[in-house]
C-alpha cells in the first residue's frame, strides 16, 4: 500500500501489486489498482485528472468506468488504466506512466490532489534487442578500436548475411524448380530466372533488415525494409504456389484420364476451369495477406465488399449471368475449340474459335464472319455439336425421278455413285450409303439417299460432286430427272420452256 494523499484532510493510499506493466509494440494492455480511503468516518470522491507517458510512442488513458469513483470510509475501489504502444515504440523498460488524481470530500468540502507512477516495459520485434553490435546478431564484438565500432559489426554482418542468403538460393531454387516443373517444360528456364531475380531482392532486403537491427536503427526504417521484404517474399510464394497448383491439377487429371481412357478428352477439357479457379484463389489470398501486412483492416474490407457485391449483383445481373454460364460451359464442355455447332433454331453452322469465361467466339463455316456470343445465350440454348469427337458428318441428297422410272435401278445407281466418291465412308464403320423412297409428289417421285462423309468441312463439295455424277449416270441409263415444264400458248401454238442454251428443255434435279 503506497500513500497517495496524506495532508490532514485526506488519508488515501494506492494498492498496486505489480512493479512493472508489460506491453508489446502495436498493442494495448490494461492494468488496475485500488484507491483506498483510510478515513474511518468520511466518504470521498476520487477522479483521474490526467494520465501522462514519458514517451510519445506510448499513450495511456483511464477507462471510462474509472474516471471517478466514490469511496466509502475505510474501503477501496478499483480503477483501470489502458496503455497503448504504437508499432514503432522502442523496446525497453525505461517508460513511466504517471496518473494524476483529484480527491473531494463532500462532508468537509475539502479538495486535494496526488499522483501515482507505474513503470512500463515495451517489447518489440522491430527493435535491436540483444542483437545490437553483435556479428550476425549472435556473436559479441569484443574487438577494440575501429573494429569494435557498431558500423564495422554491421558491415561484416552484411557480408555474412549475403553469403548465407546466396548459398541457400543456389541450393533451394534448382530444387524448387525441379519439384514444381517437369523436366521438358519449355518455361522451366524462365521460371528459374524469375526466381533467381526475386531471390536477389529478397536476400538483399533480408540482409539489410538484419543489419539495421545490429546497428540499432530506428524501428520505422526497419519496418519499411521488412514490409518490402515480405511483399517480395509473398510474390515468390505466389509464383511457386501457382506452379505447384498447376502441377497437382495436371497430375490428377492425367491419372484420372489414364484410368478412363474413353473420357480422357473430357477430363482434359476441365483443365482451363481449374486453372481459372486457381488464379482467383491465389490472387485473393495474396491480396488479403499483402493488405494485412500494411495494416489494413481486411475484415472491414471483406464486410464492405460483401455489401458492395450485393449492390453490383443487382445492377449487373447480365454480366454475372454470363460469368457463371461461362463456368458451366467450361465445366461441362458441350463443345470446344474447333467444333462445328448450331445454336438454337439457327441453321447456320459455326466453328468454335475460342471459349472465354464471359463469351464464346464463333466463326461461320467459310471463315468470313466472327460472332461473339454471350455465354448466357449459349448455356440456355439448344446446342447441336455437328463434329463432336469426330469430323465425320452425315448428309443427304434427294433426287426427283419420273413415275416411269425403275425405282430399284434408281436406288442402286445412287448408292453406286455415292460409294465411288473417295470421301464417302463405305467400310461399314459408320454405315454405307443407303436410299429410300421419300415421297410421291404430283409429277415425280422423291428418292432420298443418306451417307457419311469423312469431313464436314468438305461435305458441301462432296455433295456437289455426287449430284453431278448422278446426273451423268441417270442420263446414261435413260432415267428421266423430272422437272417442271412451262408451256406458253400463243394463237394455238405451244412453246415449251427451253434450256439455258436455247436448245430445248433442260432437266433439273432437286436436293
Amino acid at each position: 500500500m503506497t500513500p497517495l494523499i496524506s495532508d490532514g484532510n485526506f488519508d488515501i493510499s494506492c494498492i498496486y501489486n505489480d512493479n512493472t506493466v508489460s506491453v508489446s509494440a502495436n498493442s494495448s494492455t490494461t492494468f488496475s489498482f485500488v484507491i483506498y480511503n483510510n478515513d474511518t468516518s468520511n466518504s470521498i470522491i476520487v477522479s483521474v485528472r490526467d494520465v501522462e507517458s514519458s514517451n510519445s510512442r506510448v499513450s495511456a488513458a483511464v477507462s471510462s468506468s474509472s474516471e471517478y469513483v466514490t469511496i466509502a470510509a475505510n474501503s477501496g475501489e478499483k480503477m483501470e488504466i489502458e496503455v497503448t504502444a504504437n508499432q514503432y515504440a522502442h523496446q525497453g523498460s525505461d517508460y513511466t506512466i504517471t496518473i494524476y488524481f483529484s480527491a473531494d470530500c463532500p462532508s468537509t468540502s475539502s479538495t486535494s490532489t496526488g499522483e501515482f507512477s507505474v513503470n512500463l516495459s515495451v517489447s518489440s520485434d522491430l527493435s535491436s534487442g540483444n542483437k545490437y553490435n553483435k556479428f550476425l546478431g549472435v556473436f559479441e564484438n569484443n574487438l577494440s578500436g575501429i573494429m569494435g565500432e557498431v558500423w564495422f559489426t554491421a558491415l561484416v554482418s552484411l557480408v555474412g548475411f549475403l553469403a548465407i542468403g546466396y548459398a541457400v538460393m543456389l541450393i533451394a531454387v534448382p530444387i524448387c524448380v525441379r519439384i514444381v516443373m517437369k523436366k521438358d517444360d519449355p518455361d522451366r528456364d524462365y521460371m528459374k530466372k524469375t526466381l533467381y531475380d526475386l531471390c536477389h531482392v529478397i536476400i538483399i532486403l533480408w540482409a539489410i533488415g538484419q543489419v539495421l537491427r545490429i546497428a540499432g536503427t530506428d524501428e520505422e526504417y526497419i519496418d519499411i525494409v521488412n514490409r518490402v521484404f515480405y511483399v517480395c517474399y509473398l510474390i515468390v510464394g505466389a509464383i511457386v504456389g501457382w506452379r505447384l497448383y498447376k502441377l497437382v491439377v495436371d497430375v490428377i487429371i492425367t491419372r484420372i484420364g489414364n484410368k478412363d481412357d474413353r473420357h480422357r478428352k473430357d477430363y482434359d477439357s476441365l483443365r482451363p476451369l481449374f486453372m481459372y479457379i486457381g488464379e482467383i484463389a491465389i490472387a485473393t489470398v495474396v491480396t488479403i495477406v499483402a493488405l494485412s501486412m500494411f495494416g489494413v483492416d481486411v475484415a472491414a474490407i471483406i464486410t464492405s465488399a460483401g455489401l458492395i457485391s450485393l449492390g453490383i449483383s443487382m445492377g449487373a445481373k447480365d454480366v454475372l449471368s454470363q460469368f457463371f454460364s461461362g463456368l458451366v460451359i467450361l465445366a461441362t464442355r458441350p463443345f470446344q475449340k474447333g467444333d462445328l455447332i448450331q445454336v438454337g433454331t439457327d441453321t447456320t453452322v459455326y466453328r468454335v474459335r475460342e471459349v472465354n469465361i464471359m463469351n464464346t467466339q464463333l466463326e461461320n463455316w467459310d471463315n468470313t464472319d466472327i460472332n461473339i456470343m454471350p455465354n448466357s445465350t449459349l448455356e440456355t440454348s439448344r446446342i447441336k455439336n455437328i463434329t463432336g469427337e469426330t469430323t465425320v458428318y452425315k448428309c443427304y441428297i434427294s433426287m426427283s425421278v419420273s413415275y416411269d422410272s425403275d425405282l430399284n435401278k434408281v436406288r442402286q445407281i445412287m448408292q453406286d455413285v455415292a460409294s465411288a466418291n473417295p470421301h464417302v465412308i463405305t467400310d461399314g464403320s459408320y454405315g454405307r450409303p443407303y436410299t429410300r423412297v421419300e415421297e410421291f409428289e404430283d409429277s415425280n417421285i422423291q428418292v432420298k439417299m443418306g451417307m457419311y462423309v469423312d469431313d464436314f468441312n468438305t461435305s458441301y463439295t462432296v455433295r456437289g460432286q455426287i449430284r453431278q455424277a448422278l446426273y451423268a449416270a441417270f442420263k446414261e441409263n435413260g432415267i428421266d430427272i423430272d422437272y417442271t415444264r412451262i408451256v406458253v400458248e400463243d394463237g394455238g401454238k405451244a412453246f415449251p420452256n427451253e434450256g439455258a442454251d436455247g436448245s430445248g428443255p433442260s432437266p433439273a434435279g432437286s436436293a
